[in-house]
């Protein structure tokens, strides 16, 4: 199975474009002396949300500030701030007396992301089918592979740690297929959307467990290819069709493994 620090991420221009945004300072002017410190921030703010967005680190999880610095080279302070931006993002929560801690996906945050994205995707994939370029499809070709080999079953005494890291991979490249789709369709305002696919890494870890050693993950397997022949083909009504099905059994799905998870919780 390839491993995230070996992966052959070949995003193009349009595709990174839908991983952007949410940086600090974006759309300010800061002033000479306060450059060197913006970009300090922006970076230590990339560097975590970048770790949050991949599922490095788990739900429920407390954040060392003094340990983040070290990793990153910056101030505890800086590490703080970029904490607070990410706490308005919902990635993580500040409890007072307390610390900051990696947030959990609530069942009501979820549907409410299924509700958006039911609403925009198959409209940005049927746009997407006119106007995806040939460098764009070989980036969704290589992430179905991708995303096919992480896919595999894994056996019931896989480490915790193990666990989060495959699970991880699954939720990356969510956000490059569905990224690349978002980026294809042409319209600014829609990539915005791929950064909430990230919260999908924030699920509790009986659900990531089950999801992984029960191969729920294999349906989005064959409808990533069918997402693919149908932009492959430039048909907008098959594309979206195609995409509105996807999204549609995802949600019915991880909607099962969550409501099990919260039985099993309830009968312990």
């Amino acid at each position: 199975m390839a491993t995230r620090g070996s992966r052959d991420y070949d995003r193009s221009n349009e595709t990174n474009s839908a991983f952007t945004g949410g940086r600090v300072g974006i759309g300010s002017k800061p002033k000479a002396g306060s450059k060197a410190r913006t970009s300090r921030l922006n970076e230590t703010y990339e560097y975590i949300h970048e770790k949050l967005i991949r599922g490095e680190l788990e739900p429920g999880r407390k954040l060392s500030r003094r340990k983040l610095a070290e990793e990153i080279g910056v101030s505890s302070a800086l590490v703080q701030h970029a904490l607070n931006q990410l706490e308005k993002m919902r990635l993580v929560e500040c409890r007072p007396q307390s610390g900051t801690y990696v947030r959990q996906l609530s069942a009501e945050e979820y549907d409410n992301l299924c509700d958006l994205r039911e609403l925009i995707e198959p409209y940005a994939a049927a746009r997407a089918a006119a106007r995806i370029t040939p460098a764009q499809i070989k980036i969704l070709e290589s992430s179905c592979r991708r995303f096919r080999e992480a896919n595999e079953p894994i056996p019931p005494d896989t480490s915790p740690s193990e666990v989060w890291r495959i699970w991880g991979e699954l939720i990356d490249e969510e956000r490059v297929f569905h990224g690349t789709i978002l980026s294809a369709a042409g319209n600014d305002l829609l990539t915005s959307l791929v950064q909430s696919l990230g919260v999908l890494a924030h699920v509790r870890y009986e659900i990531a467990q089950t999801s992984l050693a029960e191969n729920a993950n294999q349906m989005a397997t064959e409808e990533h290819l069918e997402i693919l022949e149908a932009l492959r083909a430039h048909d907008a009504d098959a594309a979206r069709r195609c995409m509105q099905r996807h999204l549609q059994n995802g949600r019915e799905s991880f909607k099962k493994r969550l409501d099990s998870a919260s039985d099993e919780r309830t009968d312990a």
